[in-house]
């Protein structure tokens, strides 16, 4: 008989394990690395597995409801071959996968009132035992009668222990109905909280047993990080030079914590869509009977312009320091159509609305330095340092905190600059160049013997002077009237200084003189302007005539 009991207790041992081969795993997973892009980010965490052979379902159920369903991918290596069939995603219901604390609290209450019922118990026990002490058949004491000094004493104690029990079990009841008070609202808020976490549910098929770690990639759009630079200009030595700090300004809210992760830049932007969007045709028609009807009394029609496609988001200082405090850079990853940057060590952002500032490239560039006035409307005249993009990686645009000679010296704002591109930084008022801006003539009248035309001119006197020890190369600007009729005429002054440039920067009717001054200098710009049209027409203000 043992043999046969000892063979109906291993069919029984081993009938549940013949069962788990097809279970529910909850691996522990971590997020290892991030990605960050312009609108979005990529998350990859990192979890290990022990499987047995059979077809199995891994949750992860603790992923943050800003993540894309759509973009859960698997992937990993170990002992053995896995054969990974599907991966859902789906919001945990709240009577699956409630708050953790809520439960924690929940749970506290419960042990403190059943510790409340156990208190309880005690005193009334306590409370028996005192009336035991003064029953007839106690005070009596048997065959030697009543003893009335002792009886005195049991009843006083009696009475004191039965007060003392009942007030301690009032207090008890007291603290019981508080704690079913918080223990019925805490357990309504778990039934009725939205779901704080994404549960992803892998379907994955085992030949054999498989030990291995493996990684879930998924994407986040509450998430991103835009460029900010520091400009170091410094005007004291041979040669000025430009020092240009990079930096990543990453934000996200996710919901989730980015904790010693290893974490890269990428410029890619993945929430524009895959493809260029569809421009509609612009069709012109006459109006139908109908619809004049419909807008007889109105204003006439116009030729409404194309409205802009909406953007379709996929799935798809010196000093004598002998050391200086250095900060780590990125190494920079330049593909055909983006640029990453892989920041050193491990990284760790929180979510929420703040923002870190991690530095990811810098160099030292050679610029061209310019002292720039546009004097009829300021005569201070501006530093200006002027360079080539040289790199591959493009400058992006972004806010620039500028510094000259080790002194702050204000903000602005970094165009988009591809290789070979001309970059240009203002870094505040040259006091040494001054400038001073005079008009000459300003006139309004007729030409032709019978007063065919109208005629306004205009002439300005310019006057530059270097008050540095150095050279200085100064560039002024300012404008003449543009004429968008045939018969309106703009014609220079004689006698004018030529400019060195026109229409500058694409702006029309926007003129440069560029001046090199040597130390003690002085320079006269003469600008003017006549400007014509017929005498039976008027023509409309123009911005800056007077």
């Amino acid at each position: 008989m043992k043999p046969q009991r000892l063979a109906v207790l291993t069919l029984i041992l081993v009938a549940p394990a013949t069962g788990a081969a097809a279970a529910e795993f909850r691996p522990s997973s971590r997020i290892d690395a991030v990605t960050v892009f312009p609108d979005g980010a990529g998350i990859t965490r990192r979890f290990a597995v022990d499987l047995p052979a059979g077809e199995h379902t891994l949750i992860l159920d603790d992923l943050p409801l800003a993540a894309d369903a759509g973009s859960l991918r698997v992937a990993g290596s170990g002992e053995g071959t896995l054969t990974v069939g599907s991966v859902d995603a789906r919001q945990a219901r709240p009577t699956e996968r409630v708050d953790p604390q809520a439960v924690q609290r929940l749970e506290a209450l419960r042990d403190e009132r059943l510790a409340l019922d156990d208190s309880i118990a005690a005193e009334r026990m306590r409370k028996r035992a005192a009336e035991a002490l003064v029953a007839p058949a106690t005070l009596a004491a048997g065959d030697r009668g009543l003893d009335v000094a002792a009886a005195s004493q049991a009843l006083a104690a009696a009475h004191e222990v039965t007060l003392a029990a009942d007030r301690a079990i009032r207090r008890a009841e007291q603290r019981q109905r508080g704690l079913d008070r918080e223990i019925a609202e805490t357990e309504a808020g778990l039934k009725s909280q939205p779901p704080r976490r994404l549960e992803a549910r892998v379907a994955v098929e085992a030949a054999a047993p498989f030990r291995g770690e493996l990684t879930l990639t998924y994407a986040v759009r509450e998430a991103r990080w835009s460029p900010v630079y520091d400009a170091r200009l410094v005007t004291t030595g041979a040669k000025p030079s430009l020092d240009l700090v990079r930096r990543a300004e990453i934000r996200q809210r996710t919901g989730e914590d980015w904790a010693d992760v290893a974490l890269t830049v990428s410029t890619a932007r993945v929430a524009r869509g895959g493809s260029v969007p569809v421009l509609p045709p612009l069709v012109v028609r006459y109006l139908e009977p109908e619809a004049m009807r419909e807008r007889a009394g109105g204003a006439p029609p116009t030729l409404a312009a194309p409205a802009a496609p909406a953007s379709r988001a996929q799935a798809d200082g010196s000093g004598p320091l002998a050391a200086r405090i250095a900060e780590a850079e990125a190494a920079v990853d330049m593909g055909g159509f983006r640029a990453s940057f892989a920041v050193p060590g491990r990284a760790t952002i929180a979510t929420g609305d703040g923002a870190r500032a991690i530095r990811i490239a810098s160099g030292t560039i050679a610029p061209d330095l310019v002292s720039r006035v546009v004097p009829s409307l300021d005569t201070t005249a501006f530093i200006e340092a002027r360079f080539r993009h040289g790199e591959d990686v493009p400058l992006m645009p972004g806010r620039v905190t500028l510094y000259r000679d080790g002194v702050f010296a204000g903000r602005t704002t970094l165009a988009a600059a591809t290789r070979e591109d001309e970059v240009k930084l203002g870094f505040g008022p040259d006091d040494l160049v001054r400038v001073e801006h005079q008009v000459v003539r300003r006139t309004d009248g007729s030409s032709g013997l019978i007063s065919t035309a109208k005629t306004e001119e205009r002439e300005f006197r310019i006057l530059l002077r270097n008050g540095a020890q150095v050279a200085r190369r100064v560039v002024v600007e300012d404008r003449v009237p543009v004429a968008e009729a045939q018969d309106i005429v703009v014609e220079s002054l004689a006698g004018v200084t030529v400019p060195t440039a026109r229409d500058v920067d694409g702006r029309r009717g926007i003129l440069a003189w560029t001046v090199d001054l040597a130390p003690g200098a002085t320079r006269e710009i003469r600008h003017g302007w006549r400007l014509r049209w017929p005498s039976e027409r008027r023509i409309q203000p123009v911005q800056g005539r007077s």
